[in-house]
């Protein structure tokens, strides 16, 4: 007994040196060429995922011990790496890296190596990345002016529509890690419809789906399509022979037993008024990782906000961006507002910094952003989070965002992730996750663009590259039933 107590004294002795050795370390990352700064040059923990990204004056912050190793890297230069030790700031000058620079293609979207593009293109053999986009090269951001919209660009996958393919992925081993951190499963789905005795489709119904000891499992609300998909395991797997399918319309409930087989099923109500209104939120992560991309994405949802088609009679919009807990803040967020200027303005505010590991307060942004003024009789109800790192994974965090899940199935709420540069598989299973448990759908920026870090290449068969302005439009007006 002695001698565990002495093993455990003597290991909690060494956790607690190692949590006193972490620090915060920060510096600044510039080009030898002009010692111009690098925004959004990667900043890693050597060995490890944890890392930061530089703002737009190339300043980073980043927590690690004095065993560490930091490793510097930007996409045309050559990496450095820098060991810790005593220092608490360090400060990197990248060369140019001639091999990756060999050719350049400048087109209207921004800068990107040499690809089967089509449309009119100028090639640029190499020189310094900084001076070839001094600013004269239509959409390349330079210095503190904001960049145009249409650059950026992206893929969508729906999962709900490519089913099969969603099956084949959860046989994955890194797919079944996340159901079990995570308690999702979303394998064995029902299809409901509610229309009413016209054949109009009634939106916003409530339906619920209960097991065959009468529990509940899960409750949502039909889009502008009258239909709505539930999952008979979406926290646990699925092995009840029977299910019931309850709808309500006012004072009104009506059920249906269903066997396990049952893939679809319909229901007939009486007409009801519907309003042609949406609301839109906009949850963003604002932590330095995103540095690299989020003048971009300014400029992108300002464009969105304003393309809002004329049809739609009340479109509000809701902002809520966050970063971790200690940082200048967790959560900021705006409440939603038809005054779409006033918003733009908002959103022209806002820049990204603290951070400095890899996971965010994921959580604590749902929490929030559920938490708003949602109007419960809008036809559409779309939440867009945009980020590049998972959650916090702990007990806790999988508590809070299963609750947060939970709330935006009974409101209605469509969940469609946005992820950008710098994030994992873990991030992305994650955030398909979120999408198909709320109908919603899973966006991605991909790297055509040549703007910021590389992005995960999504695991899919196929995808189509779109401008990602262009796609977000098309998605609001998909899900508000806008016929363009």
């Amino acid at each position: 007994m002695k001698t565990l107590l002495k093993i455990f004294f003597l290991f909690a002795i060494s956790v607690q040196i190692q949590a006193q050795d972490l620090r915060l370390i920060s510096g600044k990352v510039t080009a030898a060429s002009d010692n111009s700064p690098l925004p959004g040059a990667t900043v890693i923990i050597k060995g490890t995922l944890k890392g930061a990204s530089t703002n737009w004056e190339g300043l980073y912050q980043i927590k690690a011990k004095p065993t560490d190793t930091l490793v510097f890297s930007y996409v045309g230069f050559r990496s450095q790496e820098k060991k810790v030790g005593s220092l608490s700031e360090i400060s990197v000058t990248l060369e140019d890296d001639i091999s990756t620079l060999d050719e350049i293609v400048v087109t209207g979207y921004a800068v990107t190596k040499k690809a089967s593009i089509t449309g009119s293109v100028v090639s640029v053999k190499s020189e310094s990345v900084a001076s070839k986009i001094s600013g004269k090269v239509r959409g390349v951001k330079v210095g503190k002016e904001e960049p145009q919209s249409g650059l950026l660009t992206a893929g969508e996958i729906n999962d709900l529509e490519k089913w099969n393919e969603w099956k084949e992925n959860l046989k994955k081993e890194e797919y079944k890690t996340i159901q079990q951190n995570w308690n999702f499963y979303l394998e064995n789905k029902i299809q409901v419809s509610v229309n009413d005795k016209k054949g109009k489709p009634l939106n916003n119904i409530k339906v619920s789906l209960f097991n065959e000891s009468n529990q509940l499992i899960m409750t949502a609300r039909t889009d502008f399509t009258g239909e709505v998909t539930l999952f008979k395991d979406l926290n646990y797997k699925s092995e009840d022979d029977f299910y019931t399918i309850q709808i309500q319309q006012k004072n009104k409930v009506l059920g249906k037993k269903i066997t396990n087989t049952y893939q679809r099923i319909a229901f007939v109500l009486d007409e009801q008024s519907q309003t042609n209104d949406i609301d839109v939120m906009f949850t963003i992560d604002a932590t330095g990782s995103m540095g690299d991309e989020i003048d971009y994405l300014k400029s992108e949802l300002k464009n969105i906000i304003s393309r809002l088609d004329e049809s739609i009679d009340d479109k509000r919009v809701a902002l809520t961006f966050y970063r971790d807990f200690g940082d200048a803040y967790v959560v900021k967020d705006f409440d939603f507002n038809s005054n779409i200027d006033a918003v733009k303005d908002i959103l022209s505010k806002q820049s990204a910094d603290g951070g400095g590991d890899y996971e965010e307060a994921v959580e604590e942004a749902l929490k929030v952003s559920m938490s708003k003024n949602w109007n419960i009789y809008a036809k559409t109800k779309l939440m867009f989070l945009l980020l590049d790192a998972p959650p916090h994974f702990t007990e806790k965090n999988v508590a809070i965002i299963k609750e947060q899940i939970k709330l935006a199935q009974e409101k209605g709420i469509k969940i469609i992730p946005i992820v950008a540069s710098g994030a994992n598989k873990n991030v992305e299973f994650l955030m398909r996750f979120f999408s198909v448990s709320t109908n919603g759908t899973y966006v991605f920026i991909t790297d055509d663009s040549g703007i910021g870090n590389p992005h995960l290449k999504p695991s899919t068969d196929d995808y189509k590259v779109e401008k990602l302005n262009d796609l977000i439009v098309r998605l609001i007006e998909k899900y508000s039933g806008v016929v363009s």
